[in-house]
């Protein structure tokens, strides 16, 4: 049952003991199509949203879980552990590319987190291991506090300097990360790192991303609330920013419409270079 009044973080042992789930007044989301659509329609319903039918409609896009993504999206060739569905991926670039011009919020689950990390420049460990299975606790650098989270994908987004981290694994759950240029061992003699973070929630907060690995549909009903919460408040602090935002591109009271027309353009321009030049074009988009 939704609760309908502002959701408060409350931590008891550092433990996130909350199961309600946050309303989300008049507001309207596009799913896109991927694995557990309908759980997922049923958890976003849940939290008040209605349908959007299309992204100029949508208060929020959800890119949800499901194959991998083709690699040459972050600059990488496919290991044998990747299997991927480019028609699926193109579609997606495009709803990235709408999402960006008209500054929608967009938030992913599972590959959906993978994806939109992807469209912001980073980079996945392409198979990883220990993460196909049980659940495992992850903590929340910002609340200081813990939550149980699911565990169904073998890749995982890879550190850079401009993912804000949100969460991470409490222990170190894979102790090899595979790219198609390197592997980390961290078992291997010699080493001396020993940990590699792993990252379990972040956002990109300029092209309006937040994003999960887990998938809060199937998970814990603590876990669904802390993914919907996180979810709340990044929509109502990008609502505060707008409220006096003068720093967009077409200014605080102008009309994106030039924008969308150029980001389009681009894209339907990027069709007849080389996938790579495809893929820079995409981002310089989405960082207009």
């Amino acid at each position: 049952m939704a609760m309908k009044t502002t959701p408060e973080t409350v931590i008891d042992s550092k433990t996130w003991g909350i199961t309600e789930l946050p309303y989300f007044k008049d507001k309207k989301a596009l799913i896109l199509g991927g694995a557990f659509y309908g759980p997922v329609v049923a958890l976003f319903a849940a939290c008040g949203f209605g349908k959007a039918e299309t992204v100029a409609d949508a208060d929020l896009v959800v890119f949800v879980g499901g194959a991998d993504i083709d690699p040459a999206l972050y600059n990488q060739k496919p290991l044998p552990h990747t299997s991927f569905h480019k028609a699926r991926d193109d579609m997606e670039v495009d709803v990235y590319i709408e999402c960006v011009a008209l500054r929608k919020p967009m938030y992913g689950i599972c590959r959906g987190a993978q994806f939109l990390h992807a469209m912001n420049g980073g980079e996945l460990w392409q198979h990883v291991e220990g993460h196909a299975g049980p659940d495992h606790v992850i903590y929340d650098i910002e609340e200081d506090c813990y939550v149980t989270a699911t565990s169904v994908h073998h890749q995982m987004l890879a550190l850079n300097d401009r993912i804000d981290v949100l969460a991470c694994t409490k222990d170190q759950v894979s102790r090899k990360f595979y790219s198609d240029t390197m592997v980390i061992d961290l078992d291997k003699e010699g080493d001396n790192n020993g940990v590699e973070i792993e990252i379990e929630a972040g956002a990109y907060h300029d092209t309006r991303c937040l994003f999960v690995q887990g998938h809060p549909e199937i998970g814990s009903d603590e876990y669904r609330s802390w993914c919907m919460v996180k979810l709340f408040d990044f929509m109502r602090e990008l609502e505060e920013e707008v409220a006096d935002d003068d720093d967009l591109p077409w200014g605080a009271d102008g009309d994106p419409d030039a924008r969308y027309a150029a980001a389009i353009a681009a894209a339907a321009d990027a069709e007849e270079v080389d996938p790579q030049e495809q893929i820079e074009l995409w981002r310089s988009v989405a960082m207009m």
